[in-house]
């Protein structure tokens, strides 16, 4: 009786996981169109194809849906960013790192993550660029803060290669660095329309390209 029980329980269990899953999915894909308070938890469960009882019952408030999106990825999408700054470490040793190599390292894991690894993780970093253009709101705070040890480590390495910038600078430097790439993620195509197709934001290599002229010469400029 007790193995016919176990055997109740699992496709119930297997069940309760891809209904949390399609809650998630939803709700991924409207946080990142519509932002925090452009999404409400009836349009999840409408997207989702889960009744709304069920999807209050998984998850509760619309901040908790928000919290448990922002979670599903954030170990590994942290992972990568700091992976991605190991590996120059690799390259050059103790030395500072060069300011075009820390600029791409921040950036390609975040494009490749947006066109380069499905409709799920394009999804949500254009989630976190709206996070980051709303993290000055209370409830939305406490996400933005998980990549803090990111952000840090980054303007941390900005320090060691520009010592000569005082850590106002540094700061202000990053924040503009930052705008730009959330202009990116979000998917504006405001540079396409302004050159009239001349400029390709989905163009990868160009942006990396750009982005490390432009803002390399920025950090390294003494009166930035």
């Amino acid at each position: 009786m007790e193995t016919s029980a176990r055997n109740k329980i699992k496709p119930d269990q297997k069940r309760s996981v891809e209904t949390k899953k399609k809650i998630l999915n939803a709700a991924e894909e409207l946080f990142s169109n519509y932002g925090f308070h452009g999404t409400s938890l009836r349009g999840i469960s409408a997207l989702s194809g889960v009744r709304f009882s069920l999807t209050h019952y998984h998850f509760g408030s619309k901040g908790d849906v928000f919290q448990a999106v922002v979670d599903r990825r954030a170990e590994e999408y942290r992972r990568v960013m700091l992976n991605s700054l190991e590996r120059c470490f690799e390259e050059y040793g103790e030395e500072p790192l060069p300011l075009e190599a820390i600029i791409e390292a921040y950036i390609r894991p975040c494009l490749a993550a947006h066109w380069s690894q499905g409709a799920g993780w394009h999804n949500y970093t254009r989630l976190m660029a709206h996070l980051a253009s709303e993290s000055s709101l209370k409830e939305l705070k406490p996400q933005f803060q998980k990549y803090d040890a990111v952000r840090e480590t980054y303007i941390k390495e900005l320090k060691r290669s520009v010592p000569e910038a005082s850590d106002k600078q540094i700061h202000w430097g990053f924040h503009f660095f930052q705008t730009a790439l959330i202009h990116l993620l979000l998917d504006t195509q405001a540079i396409d329309y302004q050159s009239r197709g001349l400029c390709d934001s989905a163009d990868v290599e160009e942006v990396i390209e750009q982005m490390q002229g432009f803002f390399g010469h920025g950090f390294s400029n003494n009166n930035l």
